[in-house]
């Protein structure tokens, strides 16, 4: 969880598009690619990562948007 990864769950329309997105920009940014995923359906209600919309993108678990960390209580996934 110290790179680059994105939350979702199982069926955000979002993913696709945003997966599309970040790797058009890693390589026109001459990164390097491959990022972790996050299956907000398999985490405990209590993991902090519950918290964000999906999808979401944290790098060094950091918000890329600038959304700050969520806090307890976390909203019901949607």
């Amino acid at each position: 969880m110290d790179g680059l990864v994105i939350v979702t769950r199982g069926g955000c329309v979002n993913t696709p598009v945003m997966q599309a997105n970040l790797e058009s920009a890693l390589r026109a940014l001459g990164l390097p690619g491959g990022y972790e995923v996050v299956d907000l359906d398999v985490l405990s209600r209590t993991d902090v990562l519950t918290g964000y919309p999906t999808p979401t993108v944290l790098y060094r678990r950091r918000d890329l948007f600038g959304m700050p960390e969520p806090e307890p209580p976390f909203p019901e996934p949607t």
